[in-house]
C-alpha cells in the first residue's frame, strides 16, 4: 500500500488535514476529563471525526456508555466486537475498533482498504460465531501489518514526516501513521 513514502506529498497531505489532527487531539484530551456518555460536544466531535456510519440513537448511546465504562482499562477489540454483537446482533468491526483505539491509541482502526491490500475481504456472507471469529482473526492480521509497517523504513519515515508537520502532539506512532496514510488517500 505505502511501499514508498513520497515525503513532500505526505507533508502536503498532512497539512490538508490539520483540522482533523486538531479534532483528534481534542478528543484524546477530553476523553479522561469528562463523562463521554453524557457530553454532547464530545459525542458530536467523535461521530464527526470517526465518521460513525451507525446513526441509530440507541446504538450510539450504547457506544458512548461503553466508551465511558471502559476508558480506564484497555479492553481488547474482541471484547468490544462481542459487546456490540450481544447488544444489537451486528458484527461491526469498524465501530469496535474505533472504540478500543480511542482508549488505546496503539490499536488500529479497522480499515477495509488496508485489509483489502492484504487480501482480506469482508465476511458479510458468514453468520454468527464464524463471522465473529474470522473478524477477530482479520483484526489480528491488521495489527500485525501495522506493527511491521511501523518498524519498516517507510513506517519510520511516515512518523518522522508527521512529527515535522505536527511536533509535540503526543500521538502514538500508530496514529501518526494513520494520519499519514489517510491524508494521502484523502488528497
Amino acid at each position: 500500500m505505502l511501499e514508498q513514502i513520497d515525503v513532500e506529498e505526505a507533508r502536503q497531505a498532512l497539512e490538508s488535514v490539520r483540522r482533523r489532527v486538531e479534532q483528534y487531539a481534542w478528543l484524546m484530551n477530553a476523553l479522561d476529563g469528562r463523562d463521554v456518555s453524557l457530553d454532547r460536544h464530545f459525542r458530536r466531535a467523535y461521530v464527526s471525526h470517526f465518521k460513525l456510519r451507525q446513526t441509530d440513537r440507541e446504538y450510539l448511546r450504547f457506544c458512548f456508555e461503553w466508551l465511558e465504562e471502559n476508558k480506564r482499562r484497555s479492553p481488547a477489540f474482541e471484547e468490544a466486537l462481542l459487546d456490540l454483537h450481544r447488544a444489537f446482533g451486528t458484527v461491526d468491526p469498524a465501530t469496535a475498533s474505533k472504540l478500543v483505539s480511542t482508549i488505546d491509541p496503539r490499536l488500529p482502526v479497522w480499515d477495509t482498504q488496508i485489509l483489502g491490500s492484504m487480501g482480506i475481504r469482508p465476511f458479510s456472507m458468514e453468520r454468527g460465531g464464524s463471522r465473529l471469529k474470522r473478524t477477530a482473526e482479520a483484526y489480528a492480521r491488521l495489527r500485525g501489518w501495522y506493527d511491521r509497517y511501523l518498524h519498516s523504513r517507510d513506517g519510520r519515515m511516515a512518523v518522522k514526516v508527521f512529527d515535522e508537520v505536527y511536533p509535540d502532539t503526543g500521538f502514538s506512532p500508530q496514529k501518526k501513521i494513520d494520519f499519514v496514510i489517510w491524508s494521502i488517500l484523502w488528497s
